[in-house]
């Protein structure tokens, strides 16, 4: 029965469809794994009204045949396609057509690969690769892929952190090793939280930078524009407005020269207690997902720019998010938790996904293949890069029972970009390479992603 009203307690039947006989519409594969519990079924009570018995007797039906719905069998592939081993050529050659981006990654050293799947870092200040501080290209960028490949003229990703617009440094200066942000204004707080006050001490030292003392290092400043909230925008229910905010974040991505923005975020609202609710939409799927695809088409009408939609998924609180496991049912993943991000990826395409920090049944959600690759690219049809959430070292809870992510088993898993990066991520994924836990070949169809971004988003 199809019922109208303002409420699940207060409406009345408009119609009745009629189906003769049970139908598969999708045959999909379990992800999830075991949850450890089984769904809640609560007895029938259902809320009647006096004329509900005269509503069913003279709805309109309209009949389905089950034999004439489409049946969609989804074709998930276990291992990745080899790709050529060839002599190494230039960046210039593909995007002249003279090579293809197949040969180009067949030329990369296991080396080279590896630094394509890795952020961007600086060898010896691991400890300030945090958001606001981990871009050399864009003062208070959260970060970018690799420039270790310079010789050969790859591009560079550069992105910038959300929710409500770009979220850059007010004031920096340039001198010949780059883009240096000032003060601490760049970097989110919750990270400032998992400071020692004597690390935040060296931080302030550290982005303090120079004053402007010289001419050619004088401050320089940059201002992003606010825009509403996830919450406030949602509430709207309006998403050519939701598109209008995505298109002042595009233009301004232009101007500034940022890639990808780090945003928009659609977890549902589990629980009123999550401590970025705000930054979410809603706690219903539908609406999450429409309102992220209609900022994601806003943010890319604008030439080399494009959104990451975040967290992938379940990611429920934001105490202890990084250690914890959040326990789930196939059912309520599917019908709850990605489904939003389903809505976007097959409306929008966003050109980047976020996975979280959290845990799925057990494994990370960043070494999850069955989120990345069986429902994000096999169901979903997804064609971005996936990367990780900024997985650094002192982020981890002191008393925490599950380790970090590790870049060899998220490169296993399909994902294309573990950031922001450090030396010992680069040194586990080539050490992963050399014992086993992940082909060179999924590596190298990982890195071929990343550059295919690059070439899509970087205009010179």
């Amino acid at each position: 029965y199809v019922r109208v009203g303002n409420s699940s307690r207060n409406t009345h039947i408009a119609g009745a469809i009629h189906l003769d006989a049970e139908a598969v519409v999708e045959q999909e594969r379990n992800i999830c794994g075991e949850s450890g519990f089984t769904d809640l079924k609560p007895e029938k009570r259902g809320v009647t009204y006096g004329e509900e018995a005269k509503e069913k007797v003279s709805a309109v039906s309209v009949e389905l045949s089950a034999a004439e719905l489409k049946q969609v069998t989804h074709v998930y592939s276990e291992l990745p396609r080899e790709l050529p081993h060839g002599p190494a050529c230039r960046w210039e050659e593909v995007v002249s057509g003279k090579k293809t981006m197949e040969e180009f990654v067949g030329g990369l050293t296991d080396e080279q690969l590896a630094y394509l799947c890795i952020g961007a870092y600086k060898e010896c200040e691991d400890m300030m690769e945090v958001i606001g501080n981990a871009s050399i290209s864009v003062a208070g960028a959260a970060g970018e892929t690799t420039q270790q490949l310079k010789e050969l003229g790859t591009p560079t990703l550069v992105m910038a952190d959300g929710p409500a617009g770009l979220r850059l440094a007010k004031e920096y200066y340039k001198d010949e090793k780059g883009i240096h942000a000032i003060g601490q204004s760049a970097i989110p707080d919750s990270f400032l939280d998992f400071m020692s006050k004597p690390m935040i001490f060296f931080m302030k030292l550290f982005t303090g930078g120079n004053k402007g003392s010289k001419e050619e290092n004088k401050i320089k400043y940059q201002y992003c524009t606010a825009i509403p909230i996830g919450t406030a925008i949602a509430q709207s229910f309006n998403t050519e407005l939701a598109e209008m905010y995505g298109d002042i974040v595009g233009s301004e991505m232009e101007m500034f020269g940022v890639h990808l923005w780090l945003a928009p975020a659609l977890n549902i609202h589990r629980s009123i207690r999550c401590g970025r609710n705000f930054e979410y939409f809603s706690e219903d799927p539908l609406i999450s997902g429409l309102m992220a695809a209609a900022i994601t088409e806003g943010v890319q009408k604008h030439p080399g720019c494009g959104t990451t939609i975040k967290h992938y998924a379940a990611n429920n609180k934001e105490l202890n998010r990084y250690t914890n496991d959040s326990q789930v049912s196939e059912r309520a993943m599917r019908e709850i938790y990605t489904k939003g991000f389903g809505i976007c990826v097959k409306k929008a395409q966003p050109h980047a996904v976020m996975t979280s920090y959290n845990l799925l049944n057990g494994t990370h959600t960043a070494e999850h293949k069955g989120l990345i690759e069986d429902i994000l690219r096999a169901e979903y049809g997804y064609e971005g890069i996936v990367m990780t959430d900024w997985v650094i070292s002192m982020m981890t809870e002191k008393n925490g029972i599950h380790r970090n992510s590790k870049a060899r088993f998220v490169a296993a898993a399909g994902g294309d970009l573990f950031m922001p990066g450090g030396k010992k991520d680069y040194e586990d994924l080539l050490a992963g390479i050399k014992a086993g836990d992940v082909s060179e070949k999924q590596v190298k169809i990982n890195a071929s992603r990343v550059l295919k971004m690059a070439r899509k988003l970087v205009i010179k």
